[in-house]
């Protein structure tokens, strides 16, 4: 992403924009794959309140994931449209 914005006309403040955004974007993409991880491998029945645990981390991480994901696009249609 660095190198692609390196050839760029845009100004450092919007460089720093999307590179923040697309980190965000990446973390929270991670941060939902291990929690889908962790929920399969879990090996709890789902009647165990651990389990309930594991869901709600899943689901926070997916609604991070959605806000980091239209932030990122909201930025790239903003810069590069």
């Amino acid at each position: 992403m660095e190198h692609y914005l390196a050839g760029r006309p845009m100004s450092d403040n919007d460089k720093i924009d999307i590179l923040y955004a697309y980190w965000a974007y990446v973390d929270a993409l991670k941060t939902l794959y291990a929690c889908c991880r962790a929920l399969e491998r879990c090996g709890l029945p789902e009647e165990d309140p651990e389990y309930n645990n594991f869901k709600d981390a899943l689901s926070e991480a997916d609604s991070a994931y959605e806000i980091a994901k239209i932030n990122y696009y909201a930025i790239c249609d903003r810069l590069f449209r």
